[in-house]
Order: structure tokens, then C-alpha cells, then sequence
């Protein structure tokens, strides 16, 4: 088995439900008796280094804290690795461009699964940078075709505010805030969406199935799920098309 490495603590709670995904998934797909674990490399950087550094808009500075922990989990055998978090992605090629091992981008997961569910208009849930920037969205349109909406108005307000003052901080008991969660999902179902991507980490976290009357793709289950499937292939990881090396 090929070593993942997690680049986690943007948020903290969700690099916890990557961690029990793969463990899970990866007995699942072993059929093990759980007492196996899969070869797994975490490093944590300082969130609120982060949320700042992206409230001020530098994303360089961003992918640089990010690259910093990527060549770390390369230091200690990673082959390949995942950034925990969505929203960093909007730096994704200064990080991939200053680590050596290959990186498996979050919104090629999604779209993969949005398109074995046949769909071809997602909504996508996540901060307002993933919803109004270009990293998530474009890359679903131009390199998957897909028709993208996303939350709008007091829906982007409510969804975006949530993550940063409670989700993040692990408050996830809320139910005044998961009914706008379900408000926007409703909103974004009326305007077509055939499924719901859950473009932030957290979201899994307070959002469920019942939640939505079409199917929700959770990013962090769906690119955990996929680490795993990667490391546990024979193949050689310069063949794997899901993987990006700029």
C-alpha cells in the first residue's frame, strides 16, 4: 500500500473525519479484521494563520504555509498527498508546484461522483471563496462540463458565516443553523440542482442525506474514500489521472 499524507488542522474537525474515513473505507475495501491499519502521514498547520492570511486575499502566502506541511509529509514517506480543506484549494498549484509528491485535487473527486450519479447541474455549498472565486467552480465547468449553481444572497451570508464562527471551532449542534443549511439546499434544488456538493469540509459534519430531496456528495468522505483507492492500486502513481503535478 502507497503512504497517504494529510495536510490537516484547516479546520481541525474535519481532518478528524478524514482520519475515520480512511480507517473505515480502508477496512471496508481490505475486508480485514480492523486491527490493520492503513500507512497514513499527517502534518497540522496553524489555522488562524491561514483564515487571516486568506481574509487579507493572500493566497500565496496561503499556499506557501500549505507547501510548507506537504513537504514535511514528503519528509516522512508520503507518495502522494490530499490538502483536508476546500477552500485552500484556491492555491492549489503553489502548493503543488513546491512539493514533489503529487497531489489529489478535492474538486476532481467531486465531479467524478457528480458525474457517476449522471448529473449535470450541481450545487455547490461552501465559504463564500469557494463559491464566488474560481478554483471549485471553473474547474467543474471546464474540465467536467457541468452546469454549476451556487448559494446566493442571505443562503451565501448564512453558509459562509456558519463554517468560520461555528463549524470550524467544532459547534455543530446548532439547529437554527442546519435549517439554513437546509434552507439554501432548497433553494439551490428549486433553481435545478440534481445534487448538492457539500463544498466544505465541516459541512458533513451538521448536513445529512434527510437534508436534501436530491443526493449530497460530502467532499471530505469522497476524497478520502479515493486516498484510499489510490494507495491500495498497483499502479504506478505517474499513471494515476487523478493526481496533479504542476
Amino acid at each position: 500500500m502507497k503512504t497517504i499524507g494529510i495536510v490537516g488542522g484547516i479546520a481541525w474537525p474535519s481532518t478528524l473525519v478524514y482520519y475515520r474515513t480512511i480507517h473505515e473505507y480502508y477496512k471496508e475495501r481490505t475486508g480485514t479484521n480492523g486491527l490493520h491499519t492503513p500507512k497514513l502521514a499527517i502534518c497540522q498547520t496553524d489555522f488562524a494563520l491561514i483564515e487571516q492570511a486568506q481574509t487579507d486575499g493572500r493566497w500565496d502566502e496561503v499556499g506557501r504555509l500549505l507547501a510548507e506541511e506537504g513537504k514535511k509529509l514528503e519528509a516522512c514517506g508520503a507518495e502522494f498527498f490530499l490538502l483536508a480543506c476546500n477552500t485552500v484549494h484556491t492555491a492549489d498549484a503553489c502548493v503543488a508546484e513546491n512539493v514533489n509528491i503529487p497531489m489529489l485535487h478535492i474538486v476532481d473527486v467531486a465531479a467524478k461522483k457528480a458525474l457517476e450519479l449522471g448529473c449535470t447541474t450541481v450545487g455547490i455549498l461552501g465559504s463564500r471563496y469557494t463559491m464566488t472565486g474560481t478554483y471549485f467552480v471553473g474547474r467543474l465547468q471546464q474540465k467536467y462540463n457541468l452546469k454549476v449553481l451556487v448559494a446566493e444572497g442571505e443562503h451565501e451570508h448564512n453558509v459562509h458565516n456558519a463554517l468560520y464562527q461555528e463549524l470550524a471551532r467544532n459547534v455543530l449542534t446548532l439547529p437554527e443553523t442546519r435549517e439554513k443549511f437546509k434552507a439554501a439546499i432548497a433553494d439551490l434544488v428549486s433553481r435545478g440542482a440534481e445534487v448538492i456538493i457539500l463544498g466544505c469540509t465541516e459541512f458533513g459534519m451538521l448536513v445529512h442525506a434527510e437534508d436534501s430531496t436530491v443526493p449530497i456528495i460530502d467532499t471530505s468522505i469522497v476524497h478520502a474514500q479515493a486516498a484510499v483507492d489510490i494507495a491500495l492500486r498497483d499502479e504506478d502513481l505517474e499513471t494515476e489521472k487523478n493526481l496533479i503535478k504542476y
